[in-house]
């Protein structure tokens, strides 16, 4: 016991053990980063020279343990999302998503990721613990040892920092803030609390705009257009896309669908892909979405009656500030509970809430945008039990040992989409007017597809199955016959390469016959005047860049090429 009393109270000890817990995360990421050996190496080299050292600062390193806390923390958070993606620092994106993910969401994935948590949760708290047994204990770190530690330390942190200068004057595309872990992380923190500060004051910085949006259409035509955003809704599980499972049944039985075959997102997480999908920001600077509003302002400036319905709950993102632009607004989650949350989350709900307000319509020009819940794990937990076509879908554990219980219970959420969506239309239908539905998914999702054992989305670096969504565009008899060129467009653009991002907010205001200097006929699939476009991918530092410069694997560009799909 003595001994035992003797380890766990020796200085010496706690020090090589804080050094441990900081310089963890650093040699996992030797093995994992796709990044140069020099890199790498430089990225143990100049930390673990300065951890070492900076814990010699004091005698007692518990006090240093609670300078360098926050080290600490990134280096929790880096090992859960290491396990959870297999490569890549901490992103901007990844800090945006603690703020911006509902809590029933967070702690389904959370719970999925119950051995990593648990591993994280044991080690980095069992530092805390020693900490305060550092501070209160009577012993030291003796001067001998702390001299020791420095002749060797600061040695290493010097040629760190030289093997750095040598790094970024001979790598191309090498920078510090990307490539040097936890530089990167505590970089990209800083970046996220920009952009949250900036999104904070979004009603302030957005109050001037306007689109100055007017319809060159009769006011007292009739039309209904609605936008249908999916969630993790990726297109290979659809048999519209060729899917050997019949999972839209519903969709595939409509007259007026028009299915675009090589459609992509330019963002795998939800608060960027969504509002950019109900904004022009998807062909300019992602930054402008911090002074624009969103389309349906468009639809208000224009003379419509817009409703914005969503099966999610406010999360304080542009998919707030965008829906609530609405005359009417329905988050039907709003009041929900946590438990509630976790639970069953069904977006059939959505299919009599959108008949509601189909039923209180009196004519004139209507514009309605819903936003589903879709397929977000868990699976099992998106669809009525009844409607569980594809089984065994009892999912014990987010593992790949489970992938055929995982992609049974997915192809069921694809299925329940595909219930509401064909619903939805149906209802719009029956309104005999003139009318559009679009539909797209914000992104895909992983399910231990490859030998990388990716699964979910919003990794640092995409794949191919986050990036490749469905797109469709249903059109009305009614429609057809007064704008036949229109429907002849969407049909001759339906093989061409395109991003969701960029077309979506075009094509709408095409199809309702609305201008705006914001608009751009080049990129709307309605219009004679559509040429394509560069696809392009939103980082996590919000810079556009092409298919072949945002991380994609070989693998990916396997499936690009297996599906006949452009890259980039």
């Amino acid at each position: 016991m003595k001994r035992l009393k003797h380890i766990f109270t020796n200085q010496h000890y706690i020090y090589w053990l804080f050094v441990f817990m900081a310089i963890l995360p650093n040699f996992i990421m030797f093995f994992t980063e796709s990044t140069s050996l020099l890199t790498r190496i430089v990225q143990i080299v100049l930390p673990l020279g300065f951890y070492a050292f900076a814990f010699t600062w004091s005698r007692k390193p518990g006090k240093m343990f609670w300078w360098l806390f926050w080290f600490m923390f990134v280096d929790a958070f880096q090992i859960v999302l290491l396990w959870l993606y297999g490569e890549s620092p901490i992103a901007v994106d990844m800090f945006l998503n603690v703020i911006t993910t509902n809590p029933g969401e967070a702690t389904e994935l959370l719970a999925n990721l119950l051995v990593a948590v648990v591993f994280v949760i044991s080690l980095y708290g069992f530092g805390i613990v020693m900490s305060i047994v550092s501070l209160h204990s009577k012993n030291v770190m003796t001067d001998r040892f702390r001299i020791f530690q420095r002749r060797w330390s600061l040695p290493m942190l010097l040629v760190g920092l030289l093997l750095l200068v040598v790094n970024i004057f001979t790598e191309k595309g090498f920078k510090v803030q990307d490539d040097v872990f936890p530089i990167n992380g505590t970089y990209n923190a800083g970046i996220a609390v920009q952009r949250a500060l900036q999104q904070s004051k979004y009603e302030e910085s957005s109050r001037g705009f306007s689109y100055h949006a007017t319809t060159k259409r009769n006011d007292t035509v009739p039309e209904i257009y609605v936008l249908v955003v999916g969630e993790t809704s990726r297109a290979d599980d659809w048999s519209l896309y060729g899917y050997e499972r019949n999972t839209n049944p519903g969709t595939s039985s409509l007259d007026g669908l028009v299915v675009y075959r090589d459609a992509i997102t330019m963002s795998n997480t939800t608060h960027k892909s969504v509002p950019t999908l109900m904004s022009s920001a998807g062909c300019e600077a992602y930054d402008s979405l911090y002074y624009r509003k969103g389309i349906i302002t468009a639809y208000n400036e224009a003379g419509y009656k817009t409703a914005f319905i969503s099966n999610q709950q406010r999360n304080h993102s542009f998919i707030d500030a965008f829906g609530s632009e609405a005359q009417d607004v329905q988050f039907l989650k709003d009041k929900v509970s946590l438990m509630e949350l976790r639970g069953s989350n069904y977006d059939d709900e959505l299919i009599d809430c959108v008949k509601k307000r189909l039923d209180q319509y009196d004519g004139g020009k209507l514009f309605i945008v819903v936003h589903m819940y879709g397929s977000h794990f868990n699976y099992k937990d998106r669809y009525p039990k009844e409607d569980a076509r594809f089984k065994p879908d009892n999912v014990i554990s987010a593992e790949k040992v489970y992938r055929r219980e995982l992609i049974n219970a997915y192809d069921n959420t694809v299925l329940n989409t595909d219930k509401v969506l064909a619903a939805i239309i149906r209802h719009v239908e029956s309104m005999g007017v003139a009318s559009a539905v679009i539909f797209t998914s914000d992104h895909g999702e992983d399910i231990f597809d490859d030998g990388r054992g990716r699964f979910l989305h919003a990794s640092p670096i995409p794949t191919y199955y986050q990036l490749r969504v469905p797109l469709l565009v249903w059109t009305s008899q009614g429609f057809a016959i007064q704008h036949p060129d229109a429907v002849a467009q969407l049909k001759a653009h339906a093989h061409i390469p395109v991003s969701t991002n960029m077309v979506v907010f075009h094509t709408l205001l095409d199809l309702s016959g609305i201008n705006t200097p914001y608009k751009r006929n080049s990129l709307a699939l309605s219009n004679k005047e559509f040429n394509g476009h560069k696809r392009l991918y939103i980082n996590d530092h919000n810079e556009y860049r092409p298919l072949d410069d945002c991380g994609l694997k070989q693998l990916d560009i396997d499936q690009f090429k297996k599906h006949n799909l452009q890259f980039p």
